[in-house]
């Protein structure tokens, strides 16, 4: 018999990234496609779709598909709610994609943070673990929690946004979600370049340049000691740290997996100084009981292939 195999479908501003799977998170395929954001809703589909239906024709155990999306989701309705980098709302997109598809297979629709965070439970550094914290730390900064093998929910499907809790609503840089503030304008890829952008003056001596300061760009000038990097590199590791310690003190994990760009990239520079922050704010007990990990898993995708059997053990459980 063949080895059964889910496909995972990760959509991002830039890119569709396609993986098939095994239960045990080996990948048997990737492929992507660029995601063409600017184009109708439509044609985002048949493009999908016309994809799937190839990958479905190639591996003929495939019983399931997992598709991850930005933003809030209803999954239980299969809807993105508002996924705005693609200019998505409320668009039925679980069933739209069923109805192109050359076999009727099970689709489960999730946000792509969520289906990290399972991805990292079945297959990563949350294997085993039933009570966890995952947070993302990439060009934003967003997070799940998983309580007892399943997720939090919130009341609009909007839960874990801790990169719009303020840190400085009267001082902070502003954010986008019209706060000032934000815990994404300091942790997150675009909250470092905001902040080294914002003080770029009080630092003379920079090699940082004003017209071209990328997050890459950061983290290299950091390892080397440019003061404003450095600065810059080690307030968005402290305030991980008050997000951890926050999450800690709610929720009290065993376990918070950091995911995302910028930590992968500079977990070097962010690791020592976030847990001294979060190890400074959080009650001993809970700060015992919590390690903290960089993922495993690096593809969005692979995450997404997990929600297919994640979603199996949640109906065999019931």
């Amino acid at each position: 018999m063949a080895e059964e195999l889910t496909i995972g479908l990760d959509i991002g501003g830039t890119k569709m990234a396609f993986v098939v799977a095994d239960r045990h998170g080996n990948i048997h395929h990737a492929s992507s496609l660029p995601t063409e954001a600017q184009a109708e809703f439509t044609h985002a589909l048949n493009r999908i779709a016309g994809h799937l239906n190839s990958l479905i024709a190639r591996f003929i155990s495939v019983r399931g598909i997992g598709v991850g999306v930005p933003g809030p989701v209803d999954s239980d309705r299969g809807i993105a709610l508002h996924a705005a980098n693609l200019g998505w709302r409320n668009v039925g997109l679980r069933d739209a994609i069923a109805e192109r598809l050359s076999r009727p297979l099970p689709i489960v629709l999730e946000n792509d943070v969520n289906a990290g965070a399972i991805g990292e439970q079945l297959f990563g550094a949350a294997k085993g673990i039933s009570i966890c914290l995952y947070l993302i730390a990439g060009t934003g900064l967003g997070g799940a929690v998983i309580s007892n093998n399943r997720l939090l929910r919130g009341a609009s499907n909007s839960e874990m946004e801790i990169g719009h809790v303020s840190l400085d609503p009267i001082n902070g840089l502003p954010c986008a979600c019209g706060q000032r503030g934000c815990l994404e304008m300091t942790a997150s890829g675009k909250g470092i370049v905001a902040q080294a952008l914002d003080r770029i003056a009080d630092y003379p001596d920079s090699r940082l340049s004003a017209q071209a300061i990328t997050t890459r760009q950061i983290i290299r000038l950091a390892e080397e000691g440019d003061a404003l990097a450095a600065t810059v590199m080690n307030e968005a590791a402290q305030a991980l740290g008050i997000a951890c310690a926050w999450c800690v003190n709610l929720f009290n994990p065993s376990l918070i997996i950091v995911a995302g760009g910028l930590a992968r990239a500079s977990w070097h520079l962010l690791e020592k100084p976030l847990l001294q922050s979060m190890r400074a704010r959080c009650l001993p007990i809970n700060a015992e009981a919590v390690t903290v990990s960089l993922s495993k898993l690096t593809d969005g995708a692979l995450g997404a292939s997990a929600l297919v059997w994640h979603k199996e053990e949640q109906t065999n459980r019931s």
